[in-house]
C-alpha cells in the first residue's frame, strides 16, 4: 500500500506485480479527505482486511504526527505569546483581564509542573544561555549598543 498526499486528499494505492510487463502496476483504490480523514464505504469495499488494517494504522499515525506538529508549533510560539500577554497586562486591562489572568495562572502552574517533571527545572535551565529578547525600538529589535541602523 502507498499513501500519496495531494492538496486536499490522500490517495490510497495498491501495487501489484504484472508478470506480462515484469513490473508493478499501481491502482488507486480510493481517497481520504484531509479535512475529515475517515475510510469511505467505497474504499472499505475495495480493500482486503489486511489493507484496511494498514489504512487504519496509517490514519492513526498520520493524525498523531499532525497533532505532534501542532503542539510543537504552538510551543515554539508560546514565548512570543507570553510576551504579548505581559504587554497586555502592563497596559490598561479591560473587563476580561481578570478571567484571562486566572486562566493563564492555572495554565502556567500546569506548564511549570510539566517542565519540572520533564527534567527542565529552573536550576537546570539557569545554565542555558538564551538569546536576548530586547524590546523593539522604532519597529526594529534592539540588540544593544547606541548606534542607530
Amino acid at each position: 500500500m502507498q499513501f500519496r498526499e495531494r492538496r486536499r486528499v490522500v490517495q490510497v494505492i495498491r501495487t501489484t506485480y504484472d508478470k506480462k510487463v515484469k513490473r508493478g502496476r499501481s491502482e488507486v483504490l480510493g481517497k481520504i479527505d484531509k479535512v475529515t480523514p475517515k475510510i469511505t464505504e467505497r474504499l472499505r469495499s475495495v480493500c482486503t482486511s489486511d489493507e484496511l488494517a494498514e489504512v487504519e494504522r496509517w490514519l492513526t499515525a498520520h493524525q498523531e504526527a499532525l497533532r505532534e506538529q501542532a503542539i510543537r508549533s504552538g510551543t515554539a510560539g508560546l514565548p512570543d505569546q507570553m510576551r504579548a500577554a505581559a504587554q497586555y497586562f502592563r497596559g490598561k486591562p479591560d473587563d476580561d483581564a481578570r478571567l484571562y489572568a486566572a486562566e493563564i495562572r492555572a495554565a502556567w502552574d500546569e506548564l511549570k509542573d510539566a517542565l519540572r517533571k520533564a527534567g527542565f527545572s529552573r536550576s537546570k535551565l539557569a545554565r542555558v544561555r538564551l538569546p536576548v529578547h530586547a524590546p523593539k525600538r522604532n519597529g526594529k529589535e534592539d540588540h544593544g549598543g547606541d548606534a542607530e541602523t
